[in-house]
């Protein structure tokens, strides 16, 4: 397998694997887009899935996705309560705010959502967050929605030792309000800025696998 390896450019002794399996039971966060219960995440987080639920709120399905930009578009049925995200315009500058709600094993069981100072370096969002950020809110300097955070984990071989690397990518808002008004669906009205208000339209989204 080794003559397989395809090496990091520069960097001795170190080779990409690929991709980790997908686990049997993932977390990531989901994004609510619209009071009639539309939530997007992370396409790849919902891959495969049997059941795809909505901590508090019950199964979703999916009802759309975006090959190209990895989104996803669930919903949910009989969440009065919803409170639909803001999203900004392009991003420019390098500062973000990441949104997400972290893996359970991390948080001890629990389901808060945390934040996470970050840069931008052209797609790709350094340092990448925790397990369960995937599908978690971008936000610039100015507390605007500017774009949902990608994770990938992918096996690293290095000094005969595999472990993951994770790596994070920045889908911009742009692509997001297109992929939204190809299904129809209204941006919500301009509303209040900051990390509070994305906060309140953060959910957690479970994948379960055979």
């Amino acid at each position: 397998m080794s003559s397989a390896f395809t090496p990091f450019p520069g960097v001795s002794g170190v080779a990409l694997v690929g991709p980790i399996a997908k686990r049997k039971v993932e977390y990531g966060t989901g994004i609510v887009v619209s009071t009639a219960g539309h939530i997007l995440t992370d396409r790849q987080l919902t891959e495969g899935c049997n059941v795809i639920v909505v901590s508090g709120y019950g199964d979703a399905h999916r009802q759309a996705e975006d090959t190209a930009a990895d989104l996803a578009l669930l919903r949910i049925y009989g969440a009065p309560d919803l409170v639909p995200a803001t999203f900004g315009e392009a991003f420019k500058g390098s500062d973000l705010t990441l949104l997400g709600i972290a893996d359970p094993q991390s948080q001890g069981g629990g389901s808060a959502i945390s934040a996470m100072a970050a840069k931008a370096r052209g797609e790709t969002v350094e340092p990448a967050p925790q397990l369960g950020f995937s599908g978690g809110a971008a936000l610039d300097g100015q507390g605007r929605l500017v774009g949902m955070v990608e994770l990938r984990t992918t096996a690293v071989a290095n000094a005969g030792a595999t472990s993951p690397q994770a790596r994070a990518t920045l889908v911009p808002a742009p692509t997001i309000r297109a992929f939204l008004d190809a299904q129809r669906l209204t941006p919500a009205a301009a509303g209040r800025l900051g990390a509070d208000a994305a906060r309140a339209s953060l959910v957690r989204v479970i994948c379960v696998r055979k």
